[in-house]
């Protein structure tokens, strides 16, 4: 999608697409079996990401990562859910996340000077997780509420896992998202006291982003594990069509240490 600097993009590995019985996984537990019980770890991460405007380098980003969880709240990274009753298999809360890194400042590249800075928002909504024998199905809407660009996002994600061996799994995941019109305005359309000869005004509408990949999880050992997610998406047309982008797809490289206590 847009550009969500490492540190968002490493924090995101384990808030939405976390390795096998990890943090997220484990939230189909409710904790009956121990109501008063937590769980909660630390880890580092490191990222690079390429993201779609104009003139700007890769970025590598180190985060370091918390995570909490216990029969009521989940936590990660920039993520936290307050739990609601599960239906069955499906589990179902309310989210709040913090977008680190999203957006731009105009002297992060030539093609951008002049734009005025587009800044990270925080975002509330809902979620739910559908646990299945074929994938694990997460649909979630969250809302801007920072006032930054007011908007909204959508998502439809789906990943399944596979043991290749005692320690080692790779899980296929794929996400579709859609950002409605106020957000792609915000992070890429051109304001008309920004617009210049080259980069005439562009109002933002609603668009979307396919994107694919793989996720390698190492269980070193009972409490540590190892992360290496590499993903690649395909933006919209109401994205790429802005002035300030100039590539279509984004390709992701992720790195993860996690120690849960």
């Amino acid at each position: 999608m847009h550009k969500p600097s490492w540190s968002a993009a490493l924090a995101l590995l384990l808030l939405s697409v976390p390795p096998a019985h990890a943090a997220e996984h484990a939230g189909a537990d409710r904790g009956e079996d121990e109501p008063d019980g937590y769980r909660w770890g630390l880890g580092l991460g490191v990222g690079l990401e390429k993201g779609p405007y104009a003139g700007v380098d890769s970025k590598t980003t180190v985060l370091p990562l918390v995570s909490f969880e216990n029969r009521y709240v989940r936590l990660f990274g920039n993520k936290l859910d307050a739990k609601l009753p599960s239906h069955g298999p499906v589990d179902f809360s309310l989210r709040t996340q913090v977008s680190i890194g999203e957006g731009y400042k105009g002297s992060d590249s030539r093609q951008l000077a002049g734009m005025h800075d587009r800044k990270a928002a925080i975002f509330v909504g809902g979620a739910a997780t559908w646990r299945n024998a074929i994938a694990n199905v997460s649909v979630s809407w969250l809302k801007d509420v920072s006032g930054h660009s007011k908007g909204s996002v959508a998502r439809l994600d789906a990943e399944h896992g596979f043991h290749v061996a005692e320690r080692f799994e790779i899980t296929p995941h794929v996400e579709f998202a859609r950002y409605d019109a106020k957000f792609v305005d915000y992070y890429y359309g051109v304001r008309a006291n920004e617009s210049t000869s080259s980069r005439p005004v562009y109002l933002g509408k609603s668009s979307s982003e396919v994107r694919a990949g793989l996720r390698f999880g190492y269980l070193v050992t009972l409490h540590q594990r190892l992360l290496l997610d590499v993903s690649d998406g395909r933006l919209g047309a109401a994205i790429t069509d802005s002035p300030i982008v100039d590539r279509k797809s984004v390709a992701e490289l992720r790195l993860g240490y996690l120690y849960a206590f």
